[in-house]
């Protein structure tokens, strides 16, 4: 990867003793494997569903990513591409510059705080560094495919359960079997399809909602039915799927039939490594001598020295 320099009966009670057992040893010690059409229960698949994401250490390589309105050809869109690092406390992405997206930087996020650092052709990069834990909105928060592993800001097995969701089937999914699960809010339906085959991740969710329509827009009511859907692609990674492709799109549901819909997130990963080693270097800030730093977004920068007398101890930063 390329990086600048910077450093989630007898024989029926035996049957149903033998039975109980090996569930509770799949709940418990390894992961439940869908075999020759046997069925699990909820809290085999959550069990699952845990054990499979805490595999999942490290990871690093190659992002693209657009959002707008498919098939993202208007000038509204943004596309953005650059590299991730990340591990268990540090998250690092490089942006390139391009021609549909601002200057390219660096974003670096530390049990300590963040960082932000952007190049100039013709003066000296900028330095800005956060104390409060920031707020990852799009598009940077969904340029990180951990992000589509976990659900409204929980991983996945968490949100399943804090949102009672049922399992009410099998069914295949892009030729994969999967568990299909329901969560019947009278409000807000979701459902969830769940691939033993790829690591007990999710392929596909939907959640359908109503959302204000301008009244300027259309003669309907002032809300209408939408769907926010996600499918994901995996690749294996020894013991680990992790995301390939994600698409998630944002519709109409029986409304602008003509124009469904609204915005769309495509996210493409290349050259993925997983669990491998990453340098310490790699989530370290080199500060020149001579920068000028902007702490908390406050007007006066501070100098490196300032700084480091401020914030150097708690810091990964070269002196």
């Amino acid at each position: 990867m390329s990086f600048l320099n910077l450093k989630s009966n007898h024989f029926p009670i035996l049957c149903i003793v033998f039975f109980v057992g090996l569930t509770t040893a799949f709940a418990q010690d390894t992961p439940p494997q869908d075999i020759a059409g046997d069925e699990l229960d909820l809290q085999a698949l959550l069990a699952a569903i845990k054990r499979y994401d805490a595999l999942l250490k490290s990871g690093e390589g190659e992002i693209g990513y657009t959002h707008g309105v498919p098939p993202f050809v208007d000038s509204d869109t943004t596309i953005i591409t650059g590299t991730i690092a990340f591990n268990a406390e540090n998250t690092r992405f490089d942006s390139e510059d391009t021609p549909f997206h601002s200057q390219g930087k660096t974003t670096l996020l530390t049990p300590n705080g963040s960082w932000e650092i952007v190049p100039h052709k013709e003066r000296k990069s900028d330095y800005a560094f956060s104390t409060v834990e920031p707020k990852l909105i799009t598009p940077l928060h969904d340029v990180d495919p951990r992000r589509w592993l976990t659900l409204r800001g929980k991983d996945l097995a968490t949100y399943l359960e804090s949102k009672n969701f049922q399992i009410i089937g099998r069914e295949g999914f892009n030729d994969i079997l999967c568990y299909v699960l329901e969560e019947k809010d009278v409000d807000r339906p979701e459902k969830i399809w769940i691939a033993p085959d790829r690591g007990f991740r999710y392929l596909k969710y939907e959640s359908q909602h109503l959302t204000p329509v301008d009244a300027l827009d259309s003669d309907v009511p002032m809300e209408a039915p939408t769907v926010s859907r996600t499918t994901i692609s995996y690749q294996q990674h020894g013991e680990i799927w992790f995301p390939k492709a994600v698409f998630h799109e944002f519709a109409w549901i029986d409304f602008k039939p003509e124009d469904p819909i609204i915005f769309g997130q495509q996210l493409e990963l290349k050259n993925f490594k997983i669990n491998h080693d990453i340098s310490p270097e790699t989530f370290t800030v080199d500060i020149p001598d001579d920068a000028m730093i902007t702490v908390n977004r406050q007007e006066r920068k501070l100098s490196k020295m300032e700084f480091l007398q401020r914030y150097g101890q708690a810091l990964s930063v070269q002196h």
